[in-house]
Protein backbone atom coordinates (compact mmCIF):
# COMPACT_ATOMS: atom_id res chain seq x y z
CA UNK A 1 0.00 0.00 0.00
CA UNK A 2 1.18 3.50 -0.93
CA UNK A 3 1.91 6.26 1.32
CA UNK A 4 -0.52 8.82 1.60
CA UNK A 5 0.29 12.29 0.11
CA UNK A 6 2.31 14.63 2.69
CA UNK A 7 -0.09 17.59 2.51
CA UNK A 8 0.40 20.27 4.61
CA UNK A 9 -2.71 23.14 5.67
CA UNK A 10 -3.01 27.07 5.50
CA UNK A 11 -5.37 28.98 7.09
CA UNK A 12 -7.75 31.18 4.52
CA UNK A 13 -9.85 33.55 5.61
CA UNK A 14 -13.87 32.91 5.29
CA UNK A 15 -15.46 36.55 6.44
CA UNK A 16 -14.97 36.63 10.63
CA UNK A 17 -11.43 35.85 11.96
CA UNK A 18 -12.65 33.29 14.35
CA UNK A 19 -13.86 30.85 11.44
CA UNK A 20 -10.65 29.59 9.77
CA UNK A 21 -10.60 27.25 6.99
CA UNK A 22 -7.98 24.41 6.67
CA UNK A 23 -6.96 24.12 3.25
CA UNK A 24 -5.10 20.97 2.28
CA UNK A 25 -2.51 21.59 -0.82
CA UNK A 26 -0.50 18.64 -2.03
CA UNK A 27 3.33 17.72 -2.13
CA UNK A 28 3.41 18.75 -5.11
CA UNK A 29 2.22 22.37 -4.58
CA UNK A 30 4.64 22.23 -1.41
CA UNK A 31 7.77 21.77 -3.66
CA UNK A 32 6.53 23.88 -6.49
CA UNK A 33 6.56 26.63 -3.96
CA UNK A 34 9.64 26.22 -2.40
CA UNK A 35 10.94 25.87 -6.14
CA UNK A 36 10.04 29.17 -7.41
CA UNK A 37 10.93 31.12 -4.00
CA UNK A 38 14.23 30.00 -4.95
CA UNK A 39 14.38 30.87 -8.23
CA UNK A 40 13.43 34.28 -6.64
CA UNK A 41 9.69 35.44 -6.88
CA UNK A 42 8.42 37.15 -4.32
CA UNK A 43 5.18 35.45 -2.16
CA UNK A 44 2.78 37.29 -4.06
CA UNK A 45 3.92 36.11 -7.02
CA UNK A 46 3.55 32.45 -6.43
CA UNK A 47 0.41 33.28 -4.69
CA UNK A 48 -1.14 34.10 -7.77
CA UNK A 49 0.48 31.90 -10.53
CA UNK A 50 -0.71 28.82 -8.31
CA UNK A 51 -3.83 30.21 -7.08
CA UNK A 52 -3.50 29.94 -3.36
CA UNK A 53 -3.21 32.48 -0.23
CA UNK A 54 -0.20 33.93 0.71
CA UNK A 55 -0.80 32.19 3.90
CA UNK A 56 -0.39 28.96 2.49
CA UNK A 57 2.89 30.22 0.69
CA UNK A 58 3.99 31.72 3.38
CA UNK A 59 3.89 28.16 5.77
CA UNK A 60 5.18 26.40 3.09
CA UNK A 61 8.32 27.92 3.08
CA UNK A 62 8.62 27.76 6.76
CA UNK A 63 8.18 24.24 7.04
CA UNK A 64 11.42 22.42 6.33
CA UNK A 65 9.81 19.11 6.56
CA UNK A 66 7.64 17.70 3.96
CA UNK A 67 4.15 18.17 4.68
CA UNK A 68 2.24 15.29 6.28
CA UNK A 69 -1.15 14.65 6.49
CA UNK A 70 -2.75 11.51 9.12
CA UNK A 71 -5.75 9.52 7.75
CA UNK A 72 -8.31 9.71 10.46
CA UNK A 73 -9.60 6.35 11.36
CA UNK A 74 -13.09 5.78 11.24
CA UNK A 75 -14.42 4.71 14.81
CA UNK A 76 -15.43 1.10 15.50
CA UNK A 77 -19.03 0.27 17.39
CA UNK A 78 -18.42 0.49 21.10
CA UNK A 79 -19.79 -3.32 21.28
CA UNK A 80 -17.63 -4.22 18.68
CA UNK A 81 -14.18 -2.65 19.49
CA UNK A 82 -13.24 -5.10 22.55
CA UNK A 83 -13.32 -8.03 19.12
CA UNK A 84 -12.03 -6.29 16.70
CA UNK A 85 -9.10 -8.17 16.80
CA UNK A 86 -10.81 -11.35 16.60
CA UNK A 87 -12.77 -10.39 13.73
CA UNK A 88 -9.25 -9.31 11.75
CA UNK A 89 -8.04 -12.87 12.40
CA UNK A 90 -11.05 -14.64 11.24
CA UNK A 91 -11.51 -12.84 8.49
CA UNK A 92 -7.96 -12.47 6.96
CA UNK A 93 -6.53 -15.38 8.43
CA UNK A 94 -9.39 -17.84 8.63
CA UNK A 95 -11.22 -16.98 5.82
CA UNK A 96 -14.79 -16.76 7.54
CA UNK A 97 -18.17 -15.67 6.01
CA UNK A 98 -20.21 -12.63 7.78
CA UNK A 99 -22.84 -15.52 9.00
CA UNK A 100 -19.63 -17.61 10.40
CA UNK A 101 -17.87 -14.33 12.28
CA UNK A 102 -21.40 -13.21 13.54
CA UNK A 103 -21.72 -16.94 15.05
CA UNK A 104 -18.79 -17.03 16.81
CA UNK A 105 -18.98 -13.40 18.26
CA UNK A 106 -21.79 -14.34 19.67
CA UNK A 107 -20.34 -17.12 21.39
CA UNK A 108 -17.20 -15.17 23.05
CA UNK A 109 -20.27 -12.43 24.10
CA UNK A 110 -21.05 -9.78 21.11
CA UNK A 111 -23.96 -8.01 21.51
CA UNK A 112 -24.12 -6.04 19.03
CA UNK A 113 -26.19 -5.63 16.02
CA UNK A 114 -25.88 -7.61 12.86
CA UNK A 115 -25.71 -4.61 11.12
CA UNK A 116 -22.61 -2.82 13.27
CA UNK A 117 -20.80 -6.01 12.30
CA UNK A 118 -21.41 -6.09 8.80
CA UNK A 119 -20.06 -1.89 8.17
CA UNK A 120 -16.79 -2.97 9.56
CA UNK A 121 -16.52 -6.46 7.34
CA UNK A 122 -17.51 -3.86 4.18
CA UNK A 123 -14.04 -1.87 5.67
CA UNK A 124 -12.36 -4.71 6.02
CA UNK A 125 -12.86 -6.17 2.35
CA UNK A 126 -11.89 -2.94 1.03
CA UNK A 127 -8.48 -3.34 2.89
CA UNK A 128 -8.43 -7.16 1.69
CA UNK A 129 -8.62 -5.63 -1.71
CA UNK A 130 -5.77 -3.45 -1.24
CA UNK A 131 -3.64 -6.32 0.48
CA UNK A 132 -3.96 -8.82 -2.58
CA UNK A 133 -2.65 -6.35 -4.89
CA UNK A 134 -2.26 -2.89 -5.67
CA UNK A 135 -2.45 -3.09 -9.62
CA UNK A 136 -4.91 -0.49 -9.79
CA UNK A 137 -5.71 1.67 -13.28
CA UNK A 138 -4.85 5.02 -13.84
CA UNK A 139 -5.96 7.72 -16.06
CA UNK A 140 -3.32 8.94 -19.11
CA UNK A 141 -0.73 10.99 -17.71
CA UNK A 142 -1.78 10.62 -13.88
CA UNK A 143 1.04 8.14 -12.39
CA UNK A 144 4.43 6.83 -13.14
CA UNK A 145 6.41 4.19 -11.17
CA UNK A 146 10.26 4.15 -10.97
CA UNK A 147 12.83 1.78 -9.65
CA UNK A 148 15.80 -0.30 -10.45
CA UNK A 149 17.58 -3.57 -10.10
CA UNK A 150 21.48 -4.68 -9.67
CA UNK A 151 22.93 -7.66 -12.04
CA UNK A 152 26.23 -8.96 -12.94
CA UNK A 153 26.93 -9.49 -16.14
CA UNK A 154 29.47 -10.20 -18.54
CA UNK A 155 30.84 -6.93 -20.22
CA UNK A 156 34.20 -8.14 -22.29
CA UNK A 157 36.45 -10.23 -20.54
CA UNK A 158 35.12 -9.68 -16.88
CA UNK A 159 32.11 -9.87 -14.80
CA UNK A 160 30.79 -6.40 -13.76
CA UNK A 161 27.79 -4.98 -11.52
CA UNK A 162 25.65 -3.04 -13.69
CA UNK A 163 21.90 -1.31 -12.64
CA UNK A 164 18.97 -1.20 -14.63
CA UNK A 165 16.38 1.36 -14.30
CA UNK A 166 13.07 1.72 -15.25
CA UNK A 167 10.46 4.33 -15.58
CA UNK A 168 6.91 3.25 -16.17
CA UNK A 169 3.75 4.95 -17.14
CA UNK A 170 0.81 3.37 -15.72
CA UNK A 171 -1.48 3.89 -18.29
CA UNK A 172 0.25 2.81 -21.68
CA UNK A 173 2.67 0.73 -19.64
CA UNK A 174 5.46 2.21 -22.08
CA UNK A 175 8.81 1.78 -20.50
CA UNK A 176 12.22 3.54 -20.12
CA UNK A 177 15.26 1.41 -19.50
CA UNK A 178 18.61 2.81 -19.01
CA UNK A 179 21.66 1.21 -17.26
CA UNK A 180 24.30 2.94 -15.09
CA UNK A 181 27.42 1.64 -13.03
CA UNK A 182 26.88 2.68 -9.74
CA UNK A 183 23.05 3.67 -7.60
CA UNK A 184 24.52 6.97 -6.16
CA UNK A 185 21.79 9.82 -5.60
CA UNK A 186 23.43 11.18 -8.93
CA UNK A 187 22.97 8.13 -11.33
CA UNK A 188 19.54 7.85 -10.10
CA UNK A 189 18.77 11.47 -10.46
CA UNK A 190 19.99 11.42 -14.16
CA UNK A 191 18.56 7.87 -14.80
CA UNK A 192 14.79 9.52 -13.77
CA UNK A 193 15.42 12.67 -15.35
CA UNK A 194 16.37 10.59 -19.04
CA UNK A 195 13.28 8.93 -18.49
CA UNK A 196 11.35 12.14 -18.29
CA UNK A 197 12.89 13.78 -20.92
CA UNK A 198 12.44 10.56 -23.13
CA UNK A 199 8.81 10.93 -22.45
CA UNK A 200 8.38 14.61 -23.23
CA UNK A 201 6.70 15.23 -20.02
CA UNK A 202 6.03 14.86 -16.39
CA UNK A 203 3.43 12.41 -14.51
CA UNK A 204 1.24 13.80 -11.63
CA UNK A 205 2.27 11.64 -9.35
CA UNK A 206 5.58 9.39 -9.24
CA UNK A 207 5.53 5.88 -7.09
CA UNK A 208 8.88 4.90 -5.76
CA UNK A 209 10.16 2.69 -3.01
CA UNK A 210 11.86 3.78 0.36
CA UNK A 211 15.69 3.98 -0.89
CA UNK A 212 17.96 6.53 0.58
CA UNK A 213 18.49 8.50 -2.46
CA UNK A 214 15.10 9.54 -1.80
CA UNK A 215 13.80 9.26 1.51
CA UNK A 216 15.46 9.99 4.83
CA UNK A 217 13.25 7.93 7.16
CA UNK A 218 10.28 5.43 6.10
CA UNK A 219 8.76 5.46 9.53
CA UNK A 220 5.08 5.38 9.71
CA UNK A 221 5.68 7.75 13.04
CA UNK A 222 8.23 9.93 11.13
CA UNK A 223 8.34 10.01 7.35
CA UNK A 224 10.58 12.40 6.00
CA UNK A 225 11.78 12.72 2.42
CA UNK A 226 15.30 13.74 1.17
CA UNK A 227 15.45 17.25 0.83
CA UNK A 228 16.89 17.07 -2.69
CA UNK A 229 14.55 14.65 -4.02
CA UNK A 230 11.94 17.12 -3.14
CA UNK A 231 13.51 19.62 -5.29
CA UNK A 232 13.66 17.90 -8.09
CA UNK A 233 10.51 16.21 -8.04
CA UNK A 234 9.44 20.09 -7.57
CA UNK A 235 11.67 21.47 -11.08
CA UNK A 236 9.24 18.77 -12.61
CA UNK A 237 5.98 19.67 -10.65
CA UNK A 238 5.67 16.13 -9.61
CA UNK A 239 3.79 14.88 -6.37
CA UNK A 240 6.31 11.38 -5.04
CA UNK A 241 4.08 8.81 -2.91
CA UNK A 242 6.14 5.66 -1.39
CA UNK A 243 5.34 2.43 -1.08
CA UNK A 244 5.35 1.12 2.13
CA UNK A 245 7.89 -0.92 3.03
CA UNK A 246 8.08 -4.39 1.67
CA UNK A 247 5.32 -3.88 -0.52
CA UNK A 248 6.30 -4.44 -3.34
CA UNK A 249 3.26 -5.15 -4.88
CA UNK A 250 2.43 -1.68 -5.22
CA UNK A 251 5.01 -1.37 -8.04
CA UNK A 252 3.62 -4.23 -9.91
CA UNK A 253 3.61 -2.36 -12.73
CA UNK A 254 7.44 -2.34 -12.49
CA UNK A 255 8.98 -5.38 -11.07
CA UNK A 256 7.62 -7.91 -13.76
CA UNK A 257 9.22 -6.18 -16.75
CA UNK A 258 12.40 -6.85 -14.81
CA UNK A 259 11.40 -10.52 -14.66
CA UNK A 260 10.40 -10.08 -18.44
CA UNK A 261 14.07 -8.55 -18.81
CA UNK A 262 15.87 -10.71 -16.99
CA UNK A 263 14.55 -13.63 -19.04
CA UNK A 264 14.42 -12.43 -22.19
CA UNK A 265 17.47 -10.18 -22.27
CA UNK A 266 19.89 -10.38 -19.31
CA UNK A 267 20.16 -14.38 -18.96
CA UNK A 268 22.60 -15.78 -21.31
CA UNK A 269 23.79 -12.40 -22.51
CA UNK A 270 26.88 -11.49 -23.09
CA UNK A 271 28.09 -7.99 -24.10
CA UNK A 272 31.54 -6.19 -25.35
CA UNK A 273 31.10 -3.31 -23.30
CA UNK A 274 28.87 -1.15 -21.16
CA UNK A 275 27.96 0.78 -24.61
CA UNK A 276 27.10 -2.10 -26.05
CA UNK A 277 24.96 -3.29 -22.92
CA UNK A 278 23.25 0.10 -22.88
CA UNK A 279 22.51 -0.05 -26.17
CA UNK A 280 20.91 -2.99 -26.41
CA UNK A 281 19.09 -2.40 -23.63
CA UNK A 282 17.56 0.28 -25.25
CA UNK A 283 16.65 -1.41 -28.19
CA UNK A 284 14.71 -4.35 -26.41
CA UNK A 285 12.55 -1.53 -24.58
CA UNK A 286 12.00 0.29 -28.24
CA UNK A 287 11.93 -3.07 -30.49
CA UNK A 288 10.73 -5.52 -27.86
CA UNK A 289 8.71 -4.07 -25.28
CA UNK A 290 7.29 -0.75 -26.78
CA UNK A 291 5.65 -3.31 -29.62
CA UNK A 292 4.67 -6.27 -27.66
CA UNK A 293 0.63 -6.30 -26.90
CA UNK A 294 0.52 -6.11 -23.29
CA UNK A 295 -1.60 -8.76 -21.42
CA UNK A 296 -3.92 -6.61 -19.36
CA UNK A 297 -4.83 -3.52 -21.70
CA UNK A 298 -4.60 -5.65 -24.35
CA UNK A 299 -2.95 -3.14 -26.70
CA UNK A 300 0.76 -2.26 -27.70
CA UNK A 301 2.34 0.46 -25.10
CA UNK A 302 3.82 2.29 -27.86
CA UNK A 303 -0.07 2.68 -29.02
CA UNK A 304 -1.28 4.03 -25.85
CA UNK A 305 1.54 5.69 -25.22
CA UNK A 306 0.11 8.24 -28.53
CA UNK A 307 -3.35 8.77 -25.96
CA UNK A 308 -1.37 9.06 -22.85
CA UNK A 309 1.45 11.76 -24.04
CA UNK A 310 -0.98 14.72 -23.92
CA UNK A 311 -1.59 14.52 -20.82
CA UNK A 312 1.56 15.04 -19.50
CA UNK A 313 3.25 17.96 -17.38
CA UNK A 314 5.31 20.00 -20.00
CA UNK A 315 8.69 19.56 -18.76
CA UNK A 316 11.07 22.79 -17.41
CA UNK A 317 13.06 24.94 -19.99
CA UNK A 318 16.16 22.79 -18.54
CA UNK A 319 17.24 19.74 -16.64
CA UNK A 320 17.45 20.03 -12.72
CA UNK A 321 20.95 21.43 -11.47
CA UNK A 322 22.15 19.75 -8.42
CA UNK A 323 24.19 22.83 -6.07
CA UNK A 324 26.27 19.35 -5.40
CA UNK A 325 27.46 19.62 -8.89
CA UNK A 326 31.09 21.01 -8.68
CA UNK A 327 32.60 24.14 -10.02
CA UNK A 328 36.09 24.26 -11.78
CA UNK A 329 38.34 26.57 -13.36
CA UNK A 330 39.55 25.83 -16.76
CA UNK A 331 43.36 26.40 -16.85
CA UNK A 332 45.15 28.18 -19.57
CA UNK A 333 45.92 24.80 -21.44
CA UNK A 334 42.10 23.70 -21.30
CA UNK A 335 42.28 21.58 -18.74
CA UNK A 336 40.17 20.54 -15.45
CA UNK A 337 41.01 18.48 -12.34
CA UNK A 338 38.87 16.08 -10.86
CA UNK A 339 39.27 13.02 -8.66
CA UNK A 340 43.19 12.93 -8.96
CA UNK A 341 43.29 13.31 -12.97
CA UNK A 342 43.17 16.21 -15.26
CA UNK A 343 40.56 16.35 -18.29
CA UNK A 344 40.34 18.36 -21.54
CA UNK A 345 37.28 21.00 -22.26
CA UNK A 346 36.96 23.02 -25.33
CA UNK A 347 39.58 25.76 -25.57
CA UNK A 348 37.13 28.37 -25.84
CA UNK A 349 35.98 27.35 -22.01
CA UNK A 350 40.16 28.05 -21.25
CA UNK A 351 40.41 31.01 -18.18
CA UNK A 352 36.69 30.73 -17.18
CA UNK A 353 34.39 28.09 -15.10
CA UNK A 354 32.37 25.37 -15.34
CA UNK A 355 30.52 22.55 -13.61
CA UNK A 356 31.30 18.92 -13.70
CA UNK A 357 29.47 15.95 -12.42
CA UNK A 358 29.94 11.94 -12.86
CA UNK A 359 27.00 10.12 -15.05
CA UNK A 360 26.40 7.07 -15.22
CA UNK A 361 29.08 6.20 -12.83
CA UNK A 362 31.02 5.92 -16.26
CA UNK A 363 31.71 9.23 -17.58
CA UNK A 364 32.80 12.75 -16.62
CA UNK A 365 30.48 15.72 -17.73
CA UNK A 366 31.42 19.39 -18.06
CA UNK A 367 28.67 21.46 -18.18
CA UNK A 368 29.07 25.13 -18.97
CA UNK A 369 26.75 27.90 -16.78
CA UNK A 370 23.58 27.04 -18.46
CA UNK A 371 23.81 23.71 -18.16
CA UNK A 372 24.74 22.49 -21.82
CA UNK A 373 27.00 19.68 -22.22
CA UNK A 374 30.50 20.58 -23.66
CA UNK A 375 32.79 18.10 -22.92
CA UNK A 376 32.52 14.34 -22.31
CA UNK A 377 34.47 11.99 -20.86
CA UNK A 378 35.20 8.49 -19.67
CA UNK A 379 36.64 8.11 -16.24
CA UNK A 380 40.10 7.47 -15.37
CA UNK A 381 40.60 4.61 -12.21
CA UNK A 382 44.22 5.81 -12.34
CA UNK A 383 45.74 8.58 -10.39
CA UNK A 384 47.50 11.56 -11.88
CA UNK A 385 46.93 10.94 -15.72
CA UNK A 386 45.58 13.73 -18.05
CA UNK A 387 42.86 13.05 -20.80
CA UNK A 388 42.74 15.00 -23.44
CA UNK A 389 40.42 14.74 -26.81
CA UNK A 390 42.80 16.71 -29.54
CA UNK A 391 39.38 18.12 -31.24
CA UNK A 392 39.36 20.64 -27.93
CA UNK A 393 42.51 22.15 -29.43
CA UNK A 394 41.92 22.53 -32.89
CA UNK A 395 40.90 25.66 -33.07
CA UNK A 396 44.24 26.91 -30.99
CA UNK A 397 46.64 24.89 -33.78
CA UNK A 398 45.06 26.58 -36.18
CA UNK A 399 45.27 30.31 -34.67
CA UNK A 400 48.96 30.17 -34.01
CA UNK A 401 50.86 29.75 -37.42
CA UNK A 402 54.45 27.49 -37.81
CA UNK A 403 56.82 29.68 -39.25
CA UNK A 404 58.64 32.71 -37.63
CA UNK A 405 58.02 35.41 -40.51
CA UNK A 406 54.28 34.01 -40.26
CA UNK A 407 54.43 34.25 -36.27
CA UNK A 408 55.81 37.13 -36.76
CA UNK A 409 53.36 39.14 -38.90
CA UNK A 410 50.76 37.71 -36.84
CA UNK A 411 52.19 39.31 -33.48
CA UNK A 412 52.71 42.17 -35.21
CA UNK A 413 48.97 42.57 -36.64
CA UNK A 414 47.72 41.83 -33.30
CA UNK A 415 50.09 43.72 -31.29
CA UNK A 416 51.38 46.55 -33.45
CA UNK A 417 53.09 48.63 -31.19
CA UNK A 418 55.05 46.22 -29.48
CA UNK A 419 57.83 45.79 -31.53
CA UNK A 420 60.17 46.64 -28.66
CA UNK A 421 58.99 43.36 -26.78
CA UNK A 422 59.41 41.07 -29.84
CA UNK A 423 62.91 42.22 -30.59
CA UNK A 424 63.94 41.35 -26.66
CA UNK A 425 62.11 37.97 -27.05
CA UNK A 426 64.24 37.48 -30.21
CA UNK A 427 67.48 38.94 -28.16
CA UNK A 428 67.01 36.63 -25.21
CA UNK A 429 65.46 32.93 -27.39
CA UNK A 430 68.15 32.75 -29.48
CA UNK A 431 67.83 28.80 -29.72
CA UNK A 432 63.83 28.97 -30.56
CA UNK A 433 62.12 31.77 -30.41
CA UNK A 434 59.41 30.60 -32.80
CA UNK A 435 58.06 28.46 -29.99
CA UNK A 436 58.04 31.00 -27.66
CA UNK A 437 56.40 33.51 -29.87
CA UNK A 438 53.44 30.49 -31.20
CA UNK A 439 52.77 30.10 -27.15
CA UNK A 440 52.28 33.72 -26.79
CA UNK A 441 49.93 33.94 -29.87
CA UNK A 442 48.12 31.09 -28.39
CA UNK A 443 47.56 32.55 -25.05
CA UNK A 444 46.24 35.53 -27.03
CA UNK A 445 43.47 33.26 -28.24
CA UNK A 446 42.59 32.51 -24.52
CA UNK A 447 42.89 36.19 -22.68
CA UNK A 448 42.09 39.97 -23.36
CA UNK A 449 44.11 41.90 -24.92
CA UNK A 450 44.65 43.99 -21.85
CA UNK A 451 45.49 40.99 -19.78
CA UNK A 452 48.97 39.72 -22.56
CA UNK A 453 49.66 44.26 -22.76
CA UNK A 454 50.18 43.95 -19.03
CA UNK A 455 52.00 40.60 -19.26
CA UNK A 456 54.44 42.54 -22.09
CA UNK A 457 54.94 45.27 -19.45
CA UNK A 458 56.08 43.22 -16.58
CA UNK A 459 57.96 41.17 -19.09
CA UNK A 460 59.73 44.99 -19.76
CA UNK A 461 59.97 45.17 -16.26
CA UNK A 462 62.04 42.09 -15.42
CA UNK A 463 63.74 41.93 -18.75
CA UNK A 464 62.40 38.56 -18.68
CA UNK A 465 60.97 37.19 -22.37
CA UNK A 466 59.12 33.99 -22.18
CA UNK A 467 56.15 32.27 -23.26
CA UNK A 468 56.39 30.45 -19.64
CA UNK A 469 56.67 33.74 -17.65
CA UNK A 470 54.15 35.69 -19.88
CA UNK A 471 51.99 32.27 -18.84
CA UNK A 472 52.76 32.88 -14.87
CA UNK A 473 51.20 36.74 -15.43
CA UNK A 474 48.02 35.99 -16.60
CA UNK A 475 47.31 32.73 -14.57
CA UNK A 476 47.49 35.67 -12.07
CA UNK A 477 44.65 37.83 -13.70
CA UNK A 478 42.57 35.35 -15.52
CA UNK A 479 39.35 37.12 -17.03
CA UNK A 480 36.25 37.78 -15.03
CA UNK A 481 33.48 34.88 -16.15
CA UNK A 482 30.73 36.90 -18.48
CA UNK A 483 27.38 37.28 -16.59
CA UNK A 484 24.79 34.59 -17.69
CA UNK A 485 21.74 36.18 -20.12
CA UNK A 486 19.05 37.45 -17.76
CA UNK A 487 16.31 34.74 -17.59
CA UNK A 488 18.20 32.03 -18.35
CA UNK A 489 18.55 29.04 -14.85
CA UNK A 490 22.11 28.93 -13.61
CA UNK A 491 24.13 27.79 -10.81
CA UNK A 492 26.95 30.52 -9.35
CA UNK A 493 30.16 29.92 -7.46
CA UNK A 494 31.25 31.87 -4.63
CA UNK A 495 31.78 35.48 -5.93
CA UNK A 496 35.33 36.19 -6.77
CA UNK A 497 37.54 38.38 -4.94
CA UNK A 498 39.52 40.76 -6.68
CA UNK A 499 43.36 40.93 -5.20
CA UNK A 500 45.59 43.44 -5.67
CA UNK A 501 49.12 41.43 -5.85
CA UNK A 502 52.46 42.87 -5.69
CA UNK A 503 55.23 42.72 -7.82
CA UNK A 504 56.77 39.67 -5.09
CA UNK A 505 54.77 37.34 -7.01
CA UNK A 506 56.44 37.97 -10.21
CA UNK A 507 59.33 37.48 -8.79
CA UNK A 508 59.04 34.14 -7.39
CA UNK A 509 57.94 33.19 -11.42
CA UNK A 510 61.60 34.73 -12.34
CA UNK A 511 63.34 32.17 -9.23
CA UNK A 512 61.14 29.27 -10.81
CA UNK A 513 62.49 29.79 -14.60
CA UNK A 514 59.26 31.17 -16.31
CA UNK A 515 57.85 27.83 -16.57
CA UNK A 516 54.92 26.09 -14.71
Amino acid sequence: MSHPPREISSDLESGRQSEVTRRVISVEAWTTIRYLHAQGLSQRAIAKELGVSRNTVARALASEAPPKYVRRRQPVSPNLAPFEQQVREMFFDKKFRGSRILRELRKLGFQGSKSALYRYLQKLRGERAARASMRFETAPGEQAQFDWSPYTVPLGTALCRVVVFSLTLCYSRRKYLTASLDETQASVFEALEDGLWFFGGSPKVLVVDNDRTMVDSCKPDDFRWNRLFLELCGHYRIQPVACAPGNARAKGKVENPFRHLEDHLIKGGRWDSFEHFLGELHRFAREELDLAVHGTTQRRPIDLFAEEQPFLIPLPAGRFVSTREQLRKVSWDCLISFGGNRYSVPHAYAGKSVWVRVSRGKYLLALDMHGQVVATHELCRDKGRTVLNKEHYEGLKRAAPRTRALLEKAFLDRFPDQAEFLEKLYAQQKLNPAYHLRGILELASLYSREALLEAFSLCLHYNTFSVGFVRGVLEQHLPAQPNPEPGVRTLHGLPSVKVSRSLSVYQRLLEGGGRR
